[in-house]
């Protein structure tokens, strides 16, 4: 491969990078240390599996280049500098984790790829959170990446494969010190397009079509607006918040114990407990109802005969359907009249949980990211938003549980945080959520403090953090 060109789910991604509307995904996950390991053999572990999932992941051994251009490409980086790729960073105070990964994430979430055509576009961090004796107990791994070169799950995947490769060392040819040499091109995975068959209805493909481009004087106004923070304006400054939400894994296990026992999911519950937060400090006149977004994996369509392994290889394959928490159910969770504030969330919720189902149920054809092999120009396409109002209120996106391992005595991950930069042109903000299987389960907030207010989403961080408490607990909201 010296060179292959991007497709249009790509395209997407590189144009957006392109004009700095949005920068990168990060998984980060902790990993528990084997007792006994120095800080120096420590680092060369870690080297040396960072190389052994290089080799594993094509999507890891290429840059892009034109990314300005209308035909970018993936292209062979044939040598990768892992001193330039992976940073060490001082340890955190125990106290202080959280506060430090969170400035950690927001510093690298505003941060583009000034050099993809030479270096990989993915970097990763690893900030050690206590020493014993000198040796790291428990280190925080960060990967970051170009939305181009995979999805959250491939982030997830990353974590995955890294914790196998410290858990089963094997050599890796052309591992020369720091430095990997790669002379082989790799083969990139199919594109989405090729790998799923979404097929388009003419109902829909003219629906869409009088949708972006119908006069807006013959289009019905709806009655009512639903709030989806400050339009988008690509001069405001370009700076990610974040804030982890932290639920502890005997809270998540009743929550979701809870949650099915009214036939629910923790993203359709997640939008209702967003939801009746907003309600409750946006007036009715600013926000009469919402309109959000859920992420939804593409990877359960990818037939076998594609040879794509969609549990253990990066990939994007990712598409989002959207959600209407109408007026009434709005107006229930604000003020509470009949019913209680638990019961108005458990509606708005079971609102979402059916228009999830009823997505899936026709995924993938009629669906929207198909319709992009129809932009003949992805920078107009982003330009052309600049000063109109945003689609969506806010974003779920739920990466679920993944595998920590159990060796006793061995390398294990004990949490996991999932989190993306500022959406300058999507929903005003992000909610998403990563656990390990059987542990804590982590919900990050990430926002641009001039599309949505600061002092709102720290309200939103700690009503969730008491309502997912009382719930699990039994307590009335």
């Amino acid at each position: 491969m010296k060179s292959q060109a991007a497709l249009s789910r790509e395209k997407y991604s590189t144009a957006r990078h392109s004009l700095g509307l949005y920068r990168c995904v990060s998984v980060t996950c902790r990993y528990a240390v084997p007792p006994g390991t120095g800080l120096e053999e420590l680092k060369m572990e870690l080297r040396r599996a960072v190389a052994q999932v290089i080799m594993e992941q094509p999507f890891m051994r290429i840059g892009i280049v034109d990314e300005d251009k209308q035909a970018p490409c993936y292209v062979h980086v044939s040598r990768i500098d892992l001193t330039a790729q992976i940073q060490w960073y001082g340890p955190s105070h125990p106290d202080a984790v959280d506060a430090a990964l969170c400035k950690h994430l927001s510093f690298q979430h505003d941060q583009l790829w000034p050099h993809a055509g030479q270096r990989p576009p993915w970097k990763i961090a690893i900030i050690p959170i206590e020493t014993f004796k000198g040796s790291p107990v428990e280190i925080e791994v960060v990967y970051s990446f170009h939305h181009a070169i995979g999805d959250g799950t491939s982030g997830s995947i990353f974590h995955k494969r890294l914790l196998n490769a410290l858990s089963n060392p094997v050599a890796v040819a052309g591992l020369d010190a720091n430095q990997l040499n790669l002379p082989e091109p790799p083969v990139l995975p199919g594109s989405q397009d090729q790998l799923v068959d979404g097929r388009i209805s003419w109902s829909y493909f003219l629906w869409e079509l009088w949708d972006a481009f119908g006069p807006s004087w013959l289009k019905t106004k709806p009655e009512v607006v639903p709030w989806t923070a400050r339009a988008i304006d690509f001069s405001m400054p370009y700076q990610t918040s974040v804030r982890i939400l932290r639920v502890s894994a005997a809270t998540a296990t009743r929550l979701l114990s809870v949650s099915r026992a009214h036939s629910m999911t923790l993203t359709p519950l997640l939008h209702a407990l967003v939801a009746a937060s907003l309600s409750r400090h946006l007036p009715a006149s600013e926000a009469p109802a919402f309109n959000p977004s859920s992420a939804i994996s593409l990877r359960r369509f990818v037939p076998a005969s594609t040879g794509l392994d969609v549990d253990n290889q990066f990939s994007i394959l990712v598409t989002s359907t959207d959600h209407s928490i109408s007026k009434a159910l709005t107006t229930n969770m604000r003020n509470p009249s009949d019913q209680t504030l638990e019961e108005a969330i458990w509606d708005a919720a079971a609102s979402v949980r059916k228009e999830l189902r009823d997505r899936l149920a026709t995924l993938p054809h009629d669906d929207i990211t198909a319709m992009l092999k129809y932009v003949s120009d992805f920078h107009e396409f982003f330009a052309a938003k600049d000063g109109s109002e945003r689609g969506n209120s806010w974003e779920v996106s739920n990466l679920g549980a993944i595998s920590g391992g159990a060796l006793e005595g061995g390398w294990k991950l004990t949490r996991a945080v999932f989190s993306q930069s500022a959406m300058t042109a999507g929903p005003g903000f992000a909610v998403n959520v990563a656990g390990i299987a059987g542990g804590e389960v982590t919900v990050t907030l990430t926002w641009n403090e001039s599309v949505v207010d600061t002092a709102l989403m720290e309200s939103l961080a700690t009503d969730l953090e008491a309502w997912t408490q009382h719930l699990a607990a039994g307590i009335p909201l």
